[in-house]
C-alpha cells in the first residue's frame, strides 16, 4: 500500500506506442544510451569527481564527456543528468529503501482510458495495468519506498523541506529534471533520473529496464543503518524544559543555577547538541546503543558551552536582545551575567567529567573541549581588536576568525559524541576538517542573511557556496555511510540555501 509521501509515478515504457509523442534529446537507441552511462562512469571515476557540484559546474563536465564520446552536442542535457546520477550513485546505494522516494510522472498514462482518480498529492494509481505506473508503483513500494504520482519540481521541494527524503528517484522529461537539480542541490539531496524518452502530456515512453535498475540500487554493507534526524531533534529538544534540566544542573537552592537553566530553556535550534546525538547514535553499537545518559549529558554540555559564548559575546558587543528578548546583561547587569556564563562553562566540563564514560575516553573528550575553548576566544578576541583597528580585516583573516569563533563549537560537538561511541582518532579528524568548513559556511551564511559582515555581500555569497560545497565533500573520506548521510543532511539543515541577492 502507498504511504501518504508517495513518490512520482512517471508512466514508462520502453517500445514505441501507437501515437506520436515529440522526441526528446535523448539517444532514442538503448545501447547509446548504455555506452554514454561507461563512459561517464569511467570519466568519474577517472577525474575523481565528488557531490555536490553547481549546475554550471555539471555542463562543463557534459562538454568534456561529449568530447571524449563524440556524442552529439543535441544531447548535452541528457549528459548533463547522467553526471549527476553518477555522482550520488554509490551514495544512493547506501540509502535504506524506506527512506527514499520515487518520483514517477502522470504522462505515461493515458487520460482517456486511466480510471485513477486525483488527490492533492497526485495520481491515485488502481494498477489496472493499461500502462506501466501500477507496476513500477508496487515494485517500489514492497521495497520500502514511498511512491508519489505527480508533476513538477513543488513536490520535490515540498518532500526535501519537510525532510521526508533521503534520496530521490525521479522519472520526468529533462525540463523537470534539470529544474529540480537546484533543489536537490540545495538539500544535498542524492538522486538519480531517468529523462523520458519521448514528450508530451500523455503516453510518453521511458526505459523501464533503467528505472527498476535505479529502484533496486542498493549497497553490499550490511551495517548501514539509518538515524532519524528528526525523531532525535524533538527528544533532544525535549531535555530543554526546566524540569528536565534542573536534575543533571543540580540548581536546587541556587540562584546562579536557576539562571542558567533559565537562559539553556531560552529559544534556539540545538544544533550541537543535535550534532552530538545523531554521530553517537550513527556510530554506537546495538549494546551501547540504549546507554543514554552519557551522551544526554555530553550534548547538554555542548549547548552549556554554546550559551555561555552568547552571554559573553552579548556583553562584548553590547547587544540589547537574543532571540526577540531582553539579553541577560540587560536584565540583571554585566556583573551577573558574565557569572552565569562562568557558570555554565564549569558545569560544561562537569557534565564531560560525570558523563560515565569510560576513562580514557573522558581524557579525550575534556581534550577537545579545552582545544575548543581557547580556540574560539581567540577567534572572538581577534573580532575584537579589529573593532580598535582602523584598517579593515583582510578576507583571509576573516575565514581565520570564523575558522577559530564558530568551527570550535560544532567540532566539540561531532567529536564528544564521536569518542563517546568509541570513535578513533582518525574520525575525529575527519569530524575536525568537516567542522571548520561547516563552521565558515554557517558564519558566512548568518552574517549575509543578516545583512552584517566585513565582506562584501558578493564576495560572501561567493565563499558560502565553495565552503557549504568543501562541507560536503569532506566527507567522502568517511567509510561509515550512516554516519556519512547523516552529517550530510545535518550540514544542508545548518547551513541552509541563501536568498536570492537583492
Amino acid at each position: 500500500m502507498a504511504t501518504t509521501d508517495k513518490t512520482v509515478a512517471m508512466s514508462a515504457i520502453e517500445d514505441p506506442v501507437p501515437h506520436k509523442a515529440p522526441l526528446l534529446s535523448v539517444p532514442q537507441d538503448r545501447k547509446e544510451r548504455d555506452k554514454l552511462r561507461g563512459v561517464i562512469r569511467d570519466y568519474v571515476s577517472s577525474t575523481k569527481l565528488a557531490p555536490p557540484l553547481s549546475i554550471d559546474e555539471l555542463r562543463k563536465h557534459a562538454d568534456s564527456v561529449i568530447t571524449i564520446s563524440g556524442s552529439s552536442k543535441a544531447y548535452r542535457d541528457f549528459i548533463t543528468v547522467l553526471v549527476e546520477n553518477e555522482l550520488w550513485r554509490e551514495t544512493v546505494a547506501e540509502i535504506p529503501y524506506e527512506r527514499r522516494i520515487l518520483l514517477l510522472p502522470q504522462c505515461l498514462r493515458s487520460k482517456k482510458t486511466c480510471p485513477a482518480q486525483m488527490d492533492e498529492l497526485g495520481l491515485l494509481c488502481e494498477q489496472c495495468g493499461r500502462c506501466p505506473t501500477g507496476d513500477l508503483q508496487s515494485e517500489a513500494e514492497k521495497l520500502g519506498y514511498s511512491v508519489l504520482i505527480a508533476e513538477g519540481t513543488t513536490v520535490v521541494t515540498n518532500l526535501i523541506e519537510r525532510g521526508k527524503a533521503d534520496a530521490i528517484i525521479g522519472v520526468s522529461c529533462l525540463s523537470v529534471l534539470e529544474r529540480a537539480f537546484p533543489h536537490m542541490a540545495a538539500g544535498a539531496i542524492p538522486g538519480i533520473a531517468i529523462p523520458l524518452l519521448t514528450n508530451g502530456c500523455e503516453q510518453t515512453t521511458a526505459d523501464l529496464e533503467w528505472v527498476r535498475e535505479a529502484i533496486h540500487l542498493r549497497t553490499n554493507n550490511q551495517s548501514l543503518h539509518s538515524v532519524d534526524v528528526e525523531r532525535i531533534r524533538s527528544e533532544v529538544e525535549s531535555w530543554f524544559a526546566p524540569e528536565a534540566l534542573r536534575p543533571i544542573l543540580k540548581s536546587a537552592n541556587n540562584r546562579t543555577a536557576e539562571l542558567a537553566v533559565e537562559w539553556l530553556c531560552r529559544s534556539g535550534k540545538r544544533w550541537r547538541p543535535l550534532l552530538a546525538v545523531c554521530v553517537h547514535r550513527a556510530l554506537a553499537s546495538s549494546e551501547e546503543e540504549g546507554i543514554l545518559l552519557p551522551i544526554r549529558k555530553l550534548a547538554i554540555a555542548t549547548e552549556c558551552f554554546h550559551k555561555a559564548s552568547l552571554i559573553h559575546d552579548d556583553i562584548e558587543d553590547a547587544d540589547d536582545f537574543r532571540y526577540g528578548e531582553m539579553t541577560l546583561h540587560k536584565q540583571y547587569g554585566v556583573p551577573i551575567a558574565l557569572n552565569v556564563g562562568d557558570f555554565l562553562i564549569g558545569e560544561g566540563y562537569r557534565l564531560i567529567v560525570e558523563c560515565g564514560a569510560p576513562t580514557e575516553r573522558t581524557v579525550r573528550m575534556l581534550a577537545v573541549a579545552t582545544e575548543a575553548h581557547r580556540n574560539l576566544c581567540s577567534g572572538q578576541g581577534e573580532e575584537l581588536l579589529w573593532k580598535k583597528d582602523p584598517a579593515p580585516p583582510t578576507t583571509d583573516e576573516v575565514l581565520e576568525v570564523f575558522r577559530h569563533k564558530t568551527a570550535p563549537a560544532f567540532e566539540v560537538a561531532l567529536r564528544l559524541g564521536a569518542i563517546c561511541a568509541g570513535g578513533d582518532e582518525s574520525m575525529c579528524q575527519m569530524l575536525k576538517t568537516f567542522s571548520e568548513s561547516l563552521g565558515i559556511a554557517y558564519q558566512l551564511h548568518d552574517d549575509i542573511e543578516d545583512h552584517r559582515g566585513t565582506l562584501s555581500e558578493e564576495k560572501a555569497r561567493q565563499l558560502f557556496e565553495q565552503y557549504r560545497n568543501q562541507t560536503l565533500r569532506s566527507l567522502n573520506s568517511l567509510t561509515n555511510a550512516t554516519l556519512r548521510n547523516l552529517l550530510r543532511k545535518a550540514a544542508t539543515k545548518i547551513v541552509g540555501t541563501l536568498q536570492p541577492a537583492k
